[in-house]
């Protein structure tokens, strides 16, 4: 395993932790929201050949979510077109944040993904450069 992901990893979700900080347990947390995004990247991850961290089900699980995370955001705007009403004004600044979550869960999830994926072809070009 390349070390090089056990130092890119922290600082990624610390670097995400502290833009988010002040606000992060208020807005950044809805479970049927990320149950949608990670029930979608697990779907297309076991469409993937190899062992379950293979580069090939992690991108298409990356895929996978992030393709989720914009149905996701679909069916939240059709739902909050649905309920408009003459008082939409007072939820419906919310009800977008809500939607948006999907694709942002879907994107970070991608990052984690792309970050993984990396970290495995440095190492396999490491162990073909010391073979030769």
């Amino acid at each position: 395993m390349n070390k090089s992901i056990l130092i890119a990893l922290p600082v990624f979700l610390a670097v995400n932790l502290y833009v988010l900080a002040s606000n992060f347990s208020a807005f950044f947390i809805d479970t049927k929201a990320l149950l949608l995004v990670l029930g979608g990247g697990v779907a297309f991850a076991l469409c993937g050949r190899g062992g379950w961290l293979s580069n090939s089900r992690l991108s298409r699980g990356a895929e996978g979510a992030v393709l989720t995370g914009w149905l996701g955001a679909l069916y939240g705007g059709v739902m909050i077109l649905a309920s408009i009403d003459e008082r939409a004004h007072e939820w419906i600044g919310g009800a977008c944040a809500v939607m948006l979550l999907t694709v942002v869960y879907g994107y970070f999830i991608k990052g984690l993904c792309r970050m993984a994926i990396l970290a495995q072809e440095s190492d396999s070009l490491l162990r073909n450069r010391t073979s030769i």
